[in-house]
């Protein structure tokens, strides 16, 4: 009944109404990377990718290069879909929605590794980016059958608007982290946008304070933080040529084309730009008496201090594209049509 969501081309055989609430529940979790990629087998024993068993070679082969994941969660409140005449098929859908993306530099995974194997060592932080939107949308789709023009073909499109309550998005931009033997210094070119009614930054965590939260929130003020809308097209084919391979099926369909625009007034900006130095743990005690939380956070005093994270008067952007994605498929049914393979 849900093929709807891969491509607005594809009706289902009959009428349905989902219940509300509990009728879908939709985790995706997508990526270039997974534990084949950080987990190594060897002599019967299994050891991380950090462990001395695990070169640096076989690490670096293994590991992309631009390690991503991306999350998505998709729940019901109310969809339904009817057929208005044999060939024209109608879904209606509302729903929340949280899209997020990770993106990590290979080159953090390498640091992490091998450290400073060479004098003067320099790694790149480009491509560590972190997204996060949640947002109620409503969509309206339709299916129709195309057949008296060309046999066997069906095409839908499907429009959706989003109302997005919250966006935190965090890109360190061409940073650089450069290791040398008596200091570490990070050339910073990092910005990040938080656009919510609920949610600002605070000053007092921008400014290294470990113990302040990042964010302040303020749940009685909870609103639309701006507007968004979606287009899905797709189409399908079903060979009718009269020979065995009738009933073989193509689709093709582009998803979630269009964008998010946040109200100017819940956009905020942070940024760090410059060259920060990090002249080592000498302040830091580990081991001994001390407690790992004290440890934890004069480590968290030391990075917040190194990012040096300042409140942006112009942030970098107040819409953003939502996240574009593209199926096709093939399947071929047997048994008639009791089963198929695709």
């Amino acid at each position: 009944l849900q093929r709807h969501r891969l491509n607005p081309a594809f009706a289902p055989r009959a009428n349905y109404f989902s219940v509300p609430v509990i009728s879908n529940v939709g985790l995706g979790v997508y990526g270039n990377v997974g534990p084949a990629d950080f987990l190594y087998p060897k002599n019967g024993e299994l050891y991380t990718y950090l462990n001395q068993n695990v070169s640096v070679r076989e690490f670096s082969k293994n590991l992309p290069k631009r390690p991503v994941l991306d999350l998505d969660v998709d729940t019901d409140i109310l969809n339904f879909g009817f057929f208005t005449a044999k060939d024209s098929f109608w879904s209606f859908d509302l729903g929340l929605r949280v899209d997020g993306q990770i993106g990590l530099p290979r080159d953090l995974f390498m640091f992490s590794k091998q450290g400073m194997a060479e004098p003067d060592q320099v790694y790149s932080l480009k491509g560590f980016d972190i997204f996060q939107t949640s947002s109620l949308y409503a969509s309206v789709g339709h299916s129709h059958d195309f057949s008296w023009l060309v046999k066997g073909l069906k095409v839908g499109g499907k429009f959706r608007v989003f109302v997005p309550f919250e966006h935190i998005g965090l890109s360190l931009g061409e940073s650089t982290l450069a290791l040398g033997q008596d200091a570490w210094k990070v050339n910073t070119d990092a910005y990040g946008v938080v656009a919510a009614s609920f949610m600002t930054l605070n000053p007092d965590a921008l400014n290294g304070d470990s113990e302040a939260d990042f964010l302040t929130m303020n749940t009685s003020n909870i609103g639309p933080a701006g507007f968004g809308f979606s287009f899905d097209i797709g189409a399908e084919y079903k060979l009718q040529l009269g020979t065995v391979v009738d009933g073989l099926t193509f689709s093709i369909s582009a998803l979630d084309l269009g964008s998010y625009m946040f109200k100017k007034d819940y956009v905020q900006g942070f940024e760090s730009k410059g060259e920060a130095v990090y002249e080592g743990m000498k302040d830091i005690e580990i081991g001994g008496d001390t407690k790992m939380d004290e440890t934890v956070d004069a480590l968290m005093d030391e990075f917040m201090a190194l990012a040096n994270l300042k409140e942006s008067e112009n942030p970098r952007y107040s819409s953003i594209g939502t996240r574009a994605k593209l199926y096709a498929g093939v399947e071929y049914p047997f048994l008639k049509d009791k089963m198929s393979v695709g």
